[in-house]
This record gives C-alpha cells, sequence and structure tokens, in this order.
C-alpha cells in the first residue's frame, strides 16, 4: 500500500515556499531594473530568451536528476537556485555588470528547470489521491498571495528605497524559501519494482508516443499558450478598448485574486467526472479567448480578462493530476520526475518560439492570437475527453 507523510506537513511547507517564491517585489519594474543598470530593451528580451532556452535544454536532465535524488532535494536545489539568482541580479545591478545578468538569467534557468514537475510529483507522492487537486491548488494560490502581497508592497518599498531596496527584499525573500524548502519531509522512497510495475518499463520516447500522452502534451502546450498570451497581450488589449495601461495593475490583482478560488471548485469535481471538467474548462476558456478575440467594449473585454486565467488555471491542475495518474498506468513510477518534465517542455519550447517570433506574433495582432489560440482550445476539449476518460 501506498504510504504518505502526514497530510499536513508536505502541502503546507510547499505552500510556505510558494509564498515566499511569489513576494518578487521588483517584478513589476523587471525591465526597469535591467535598463536603468544599462541593458537595451533588446538585451532584456535576449536575456529573457536566454532563460527560457536555459530551462529547455536543462529540463529534461533535472528530471532524471530528481529521479535519483529525490524531489525534496531537488526542490531545495532550485530554491537555493532562486536565491543565488536573486543575490546575482542585485549584484549586476549595483555594478552595472552585463556578465552578470547573463549569468543571473543562466542561473534562473535552471532554477527553474529544476521545479519543473517536481512540485507536483511531491505533492502526488507525499498527500493521498483524493486531496492531490485541493492541495495543488492550494499551494499555487499561496504563490498567488505572495505575488499580490508584494505587488501591494511594491509602491511603498520603492518609495523608501528604490530599485536597490525592491532587489535587496527579495533577497531576503528568496532566503526565507530556501529556508521553508530545508524544512520539507523527505517523501517516501519509491516502492519495489515488483509492486509499482505492471508491465515492462516503456523508453522515454515510447512512453510519450501514446495517444493519452500526446493529448496530455497537446493540451499541457495549449494552456501554455493561453497563458503567455495573458503574459503579452493584455495591455495591448487594454489599448485596443480605449483604456489606459494603468489599468494593467488592478486588472492584475483582480484576476490573481479571483484565481483563489480554483481550489473550492477543484474540490467540488467528483474523481469520476475531472475529463469532463477538464473538456468543459477548455471550451470554456476557448470560447472567452475568441470572444475577447473580437470584443473591443471595455466592460465586457475586463470581465472576459478577469475571468480567462481562472479557466486555464482550473484545467492546468487537473492536466497535472493526469499526467502523474499516466505515469503510474505505465509503471513508472521510478522515472516520474523526468516523464513530467518531458510532458512540461513543450510549454517550455513555446515559450522559446514565442520569445523568438515575438516581432511576427506582435504584427499579426492580439485580436488573431487570441481568436487562434481559442479555436485550438475548443477543439482540444473534445480530444482531451475521449482519451482522458
Amino acid at each position: 500500500m501506498k504510504q504518505f507523510v502526514s497530510t499536513g506537513r508536505p502541502a503546507g511547507g510547499l505552500a510556505a515556499v510558494s509564498f515566499f517564491d511569489g513576494l518578487v517585489f521588483f517584478a513589476p519594474v523587471s525591465l526597469l531594473v535591467r535598463t536603468t543598470a544599462g541593458v537595451t530593451v533588446s538585451q532584456f528580451f535576449l536575456l529573457q530568451a536566454a532563460i527560457a532556452c536555459t530551462v529547455l535544454a536543462a529540463e529534461l536532465p533535472a528530471g532524471r536528476l530528481t529521479d535519483r535524488i529525490g524531489c525534496r532535494s531537488t526542490i531545495v536545489l532550485c530554491e537555493g537556485g532562486f536565491l543565488a539568482a536573486r543575490a546575482l541580479l542585485l549584484a549586476a545591478f549595483l555594478t552595472r555588470s552585463l556578465p552578470l545578468f547573463v549569468l543571473e538569467a543562466a542561473v534562473e534557468g535552471l532554477a527553474i528547470s529544476f521545479e519543473s514537475g517536481t512540485r507536483s510529483a511531491y505533492l502526488y507522492l507525499t498527500v493521498p489521491p483524493e486531496l492531490y487537486l485541493t492541495r495543488t491548488a492550494r499551494v499555487e494560490n499561496w504563490g498567488t498571495a505572495g505575488f499580490i502581497a508584494s505587488t501591494v508592497c511594491y509602491a511603498g518599498l520603492y518609495a523608501l528605497w528604490g530599485l536597490t531596496g525592491l532587489l535587496a527584499a527579495t533577497v531576503c525573500t528568496s532566503a526565507l524559501a530556501f529556508l521553508s524548502a530545508l524544512r520539507l519531509p523527505q517523501e517516501p522512497a519509491h516502492k519495489a519494482a515488483s509492486q509499482t510495475r505492471q508491465r515492462p518499463a516503456a523508453g522515454l520516447l515510447r512512453a510519450l508516443r501514446g495517444r493519452k500522452a500526446l493529448v496530455l502534451i497537446a493540451t499541457l502546450a495549449a494552456v501554455s499558450m493561453g497563458q503567455l498570451l495573458v503574459n503579452f497581450f493584455y495591455a495591448d488589449k487594454l489599448r485596443a478598448c480605449g483604456l489606459r495601461e494603468e489599468w494593467m495593475t488592478p486588472l492584475i490583482l483582480g484576476y490573481s485574486a479571483l484565481g483563489l478560488v480554483s481550489e473550492p471548485v477543484l474540490a467540488r469535481i467528483p474523481a469520476g467526472q475531472r475529463a469532463a471538467a477538464l473538456a468543459g474548462f477548455f471550451l470554456a476558456a476557448g470560447a472567452a479567448m475568441l470572444a475577447l478575440g473580437f470584443v473591443n467594449a471595455a466592460g465586457p473585454a475586463i470581465l472576459l480578462m478577469l475571468a480567462l486565467p481562472l479557466l486555464l488555471r482550473v484545467p492546468a491542475c487537473l492536466l497535472e493530476r493526469f499526467q502523474n495518474d499516466l505515469v503510474d498506468e505505465l509503471g513508472e513510477g521510478e522515472r516520474r520526475a523526468e516523464l513530467l518534465s518531458a510532458f512540461n517542455m513543450s510549454g517550455s519550447f513555446l515559450e522559446v518560439v514565442f520569445l523568438v517570433g515575438s516581432a511576427a506574433l506582435a504584427a499579426a495582432g492580439a485580436a488573431f492570437c487570441f481568436g487562434a489560440v481559442g479555436l485550438l482550445l475548443a477543439a482540444l476539449s473534445l480530444a482531451a475527453r475521449r482519451a482522458l476518460d
């Protein structure tokens, strides 16, 4: 029988890590931090592309390492990497050193690659199955709470201590996240092969060639595309509606706060209805994106922009559960982190493509991008229902 750590400790510890990770006080002025230190706008986007490329290159090796040393150890490495990256960013800002900015990007990319799939695997191994979805949402919600708190505190800290104060405060919160990771309990050891494997282990490519795996990869990619559009095109959509960019901060706070209801929403989904719920949320997200592509009236557009992140967040949590379930079906529990990293690589690849092709996407326009991804999400809703039910 599968053994679990005390149900409160793993999720509670990860919630603390997630909260402190969310306290990134310089996030609203991340571009200004670089340009003030002499980095050009073009170089800033190259640094973002360097982060994405590092994640893509290191994601699979990081997953293999996690399967060897354990999820808890990798979470500690991840938080240590974030702490080092924040400290390097502060040093690069103070010294106006482009090489340090490049090094910071590489370290941050490595930290993100260690995070890929690791928290999902850790929760899956340490909490009972019936609590996995709600605990996953709770951990995400604490990260959101940290983000909201840092956004609210940003103006006061900036007025008192400037950009240096924002960066120093983030280094402190990263240190707290690292200390919280050190206190996480170790997940249970892998079960013996005779207990976990119902059939011979498949190779990585064979495991990802199945119909269910391909549908999961496609749906994960679609969710990532939706989230990228939210991050990159919401400001353009506000301008298209005749609103000033100052609306962006209350909009971000609004949809972040609304996202906190994901836990009670997931708690109400019966185990046998998860595939249907995933398809329903995909269909709703696709419809919202399609509407957002055509609507330019401020009121309806803002309502859609507030709802869309939640419509993407709930299926993202459901997909994490389906990924872990598939790992069990394949009898690959001993390679869980590697397979989860392989699933997540579709999102990392899309982010690289998005950053490299940002000029072409900008030329296509927000309306076209929202409409195209909306159609993709709607189409995938039926495929997901059939493959995962």
